[in-house]
């Protein structure tokens, strides 16, 4: 009689052989894999102090976008800032700031993503107090002078009126700002009576006090 195990031994052991040759041709084809997504994802060129300048049709300031890093990956054609500053000009005056951690450009450039600690600042002007507004993430469309978020957003303006909401649209074309969910408002009336009015326009549902 044929002993089983002789005749079984031999096919179990080249089943084993057959599976440590796939495994390590996967590995491999794994590592080279992660090599290349590595090297494919390596940056092709940085900037350090990067700064761009839009201008309008006069010739005057539009925006400024700066950094203190600007770093371009060749896979997807995106940019990284390290603490981007997106700074708005009116008649070469700037009118307001928004800054965060980290600065993300898409593609073709006409999005701009902020987030880490963001803070957006609206100058105080003759007519206008300051305004102030906090957030993790913000996206901006420059050239729509757009901007939104869906995370939750803390403003506060001179001289003591707190607003909280979940979600913000700001068009600057027509001065609006909308406040998407949950708002909030503390406000304090002021001691005495001034000029100055409340812009942008905001708009919300369920508002409490």
């Amino acid at each position: 009689m044929i002993n089983r195990f002789s005749v079984l031994f031999p096919i179990f052991f080249a089943a084993i052989l057959a599976f440590i040759s796939y495994w390590v041709q996967v590995s491999v084809e794994n590592e080279n894999e992660k090599k290349g997504n590595k090297l494919s994802n390596s940056p092709d060129y940085f900037l350090t102090n990067f700064k761009t300048i839009q201008t309008e049709s006069n010739g005057s300031i539009r925006f400024i976008l700066s950094a203190n890093e600007m770093t371009h990956f060749a896979q997807d054609d995106t940019t990284r800032l390290k603490k981007p500053i997106f700074m708005r000009y009116k008649n070469n005056i700037p009118s307001s700031q928004i800054e965060g951690g980290v600065g993300l450009i898409s593609t073709d450039g006409e999005e701009v993503q902020i987030i880490d600690n963001v803070k957006i600042a609206r100058f105080e002007t003759e007519i206008k107090p300051k305004m102030e507004l906090f957030t993790d993430q913000i996206t901006i469309l420059p050239n729509k002078d757009q901007a939104f978020t869906k995370k939750p957003v803390r403003i506060t303006q001179e001289p003591k009126t707190v607003v909280n909401a979940i979600g913000m649209r700001y068009d600057k074309k027509n001065g609006i700002m909308t406040l998407l969910q949950k708002v909030r408002v503390h406000y304090e009336k002021p001691a005495k009576k001034t000029n100055i009015t409340a812009h942008p326009i905001i708009q919300n549902k369920n508002l409490k006090k």
